[in-house]
């Protein structure tokens, strides 16, 4: 008969306890940094109706990623690949009830049918933060400052990562009106969506290669050469469209709030990231890893202020981001900040080996019910006839910080010796003052 494989679906992760550690220890901070800024935790269902992505999902992770089928009543059916619409979805169905601004988060697994490789799966777990109904760019401010916190409770440092921060409005004022490029970034097969399609392409290829694809979608040696001059741009060239474009305003005022709020040092105007403008209308964030060794994106955010009018015809804008656990673990790989994280068990209770009527294993079971009871994380020890030297050594394997050794005397009396693992120390107490 031939075994079952024991490996989990290609691109899909089992959770050992000390992988599920790690992860605990990532979702703590996640979800603590977003209770900080007021943000509220929201769920929704695993599987969305197809159409929901098709509608403004971006064409690739429509056609190639989305893992997809009919249910049983016919119905198709889409496994989430990503949160936003099912979020914008979410907002409709209560639009006039919700206090305004919405400020919600969540920390859920997508799955997307891609190919597995170093820091990217088909499954993964997110972590999303998204606040509605601010028009103000002091919206994106806050919730793009949200990951700045993360990194840093987690250890990092500001030349371990970068935030590159783009304008869609920005990019389309200045394609359409300085260089003359025809359509639409969201019109799929327009000039300039295949030119955005372009642009995303432009770090992976050589620059011949670059112009070489901007001539074929019909740009003309002046129009690459002014697209150049833009994707190349600081904060000063984009001074000179603060009167023409809201976009440039609204980048200037975006960076005039990061350097007054103190976070600068983490923000960089890159007006290359235009990977995110399938349903982005204003700033786009996009951060990166600075390790020379997996110098990559890391997660992106956006505003989109059309996405609720999918579901309403109420308007209600929308701005954040979602990180997620794979490129952060690679991360911290990468610059040595996993933390060592324990099992936490503040008691290791041994048994004593000779009790063929189990009279010791009935009094370390008690102990261990009364330590519990005082909100103690407690293991006992079970296994018949194992000598206390052995007991003590297992304890100290799972980093127990405490043992209570009950032997006959200790059973006898009802004093018990209290042994720190941390410092070798030990002492006798009574049951109600081992705390």
């Amino acid at each position: 008969m031939t075994k079952i494989s024991i490996d989990p679906y290609r691109g899909a992760r089992d959770f050992y306890p000390e992988e599920k550690r790690l992860q605990n220890y990532i979702f703590n901070v996640w979800r603590e940094t977003a209770l900080e800024f007021g943000y509220e935790e929201y769920d929704f269902p695993f599987l969305e109706r197809y159409e929901l992505y098709e509608a403004k999902s971006g064409e690739e992770l429509v056609k190639r990623q989305l893992y997809s089928f009919e249910d049983r009543g016919g119905r198709k059916v889409a496994i989430r690949p990503e949160k936003t619409p099912s979020l914008a979805r979410m907002i409709a169905a209560k639009i006039h009830s919700l206090p305004k601004p919405i400020r919600w988060f969540n920390i859920g697994n997508c799955w997307r049918y891609e190919k597995p490789q170093k820091g990217r799966g088909r499954e993964f777990y997110q972590f999303d933060c998204d606040i509605f109904g601010i028009e103000d760019v002091s919206a994106d401010v806050e919730v793009f400052t949200i990951p700045v916190e993360v990194m840093k409770k987690l250890g990092a440092t500001k030349d371990m990562f970068e935030i590159k921060v783009a304008n869609r409005k920005l990019a389309e004022y200045y394609l359409k009106e300085e260089l003359g490029i025809k359509g639409a970034m969201d019109k799929r097969d327009t000039q300039m969506n295949k030119i955005t399609k372009i642009v995303d392409t432009k770090t992976k290829i050589s620059d011949e290669e670059f112009q070489l694809k901007l001539e074929k979608v019909g740009l003309t040696v002046s129009q690459i050469n002014g697209l150049l001059d833009f994707l190349e741009a600081d904060l000063n060239f984009i001074q000179n469209f603060k009167e023409k474009s809201e976009g440039a305003k609204e980048t200037l005022r975006f960076f005039n709030l990061i350097r007054m709020t103190g976070y600068e040092d983490y923000f960089k105007f890159d007006p290359k990231i235009m990977r995110q403008f399938d349903y982005s209308t204003g700033i786009v964030i996009e951060q990166f890893d600075l390790n020379p060794n997996n110098n990559r994106a890391m997660f992106g955010g956006e505003r989109y202020d059309d996405l609720v009018n999918l579901f309403s015809d109420e308007k209600l804008t929308g701005t954040g981001f979602a990180m997620g656990d794979i490129t952060l673990t690679e991360f911290l790989k990468g610059w040595n900040l996993l933390p060592n994280i324990s099992q936490n068990i503040d008691y290791f209770v041994t048994v004593w080996p000779d009790d063929p009527k189990n009279v010791f294993l009935a009094k370390s079971l008690d102990v261990s019910r009364k330590l519990r009871e005082r909100g103690k994380s407690v293991i006992c020890s079970l296994e018949k006839g194992v000598s206390i030297s052995q007991q003590l050594s297992d304890a100290n394997k799972i980093d127990a910080d405490k043992a209570v050794i009950i032997g006959e005397q200790e059973l006898k009396e009802e004093v018990f010796s209290v042994k720190d693992l941390k410092t070798g120390t030990q002492e006798k107490k009574i049951i109600k003052d081992i705390q």
